[in-house]
């Protein structure tokens, strides 16, 4: 029997950003999946997808690289992440490895972009 831990990134994507990030998500071979909720009270409009790995397979550094690289490519993204001790983090201008610590983590990382793809 193991005793890893699952990790879980649970990712809430406002605005035009679930088409570019998802496909970035997808061209890195990362695999990621809906997340259903249910509620009888009103709920954001968000999209939910969930990372799901073995602690020890959790892809950190590739997760961590696409966020930054994502964030760079256009002025009009941001990610924020919000970690267990109910700090948020903006993560425009840090390091690969920054965001890869606030990502071990985080409970939540909403990953905005204000602007369709096809605007600058």
């Amino acid at each position: 029997m193991s005793t890893q831990e699952c990790a879980l990134i649970h990712l809430t994507l406002f605005k035009h950003s679930a088409k570019s990030f998802l496909a970035a998500l997808d061209e890195a071979g990362i695999p990621h999946g809906p997340v259903h909720m249910f509620s009888s009270a009103p709920q954001n409009s968000g999209l939910v997808e969930a990372i799901a790995a073995l602690s020890d397979a959790m892809p950190w550094n590739a997760i961590a690289k696409i966020v930054v690289a994502w964030i760079e490519a256009r002025k009009s993204r941001e990610v924020i992440i919000y970690t267990e001790a109910g700090e948020s983090f903006h993560a425009k201008g840090y390091s690969a490895s920054e965001v890869q610590k606030l990502l071990r983590i985080s409970t939540n990382v909403t990953v905005i972009d204000t602007k369709p793809v096809d605007e600058q």
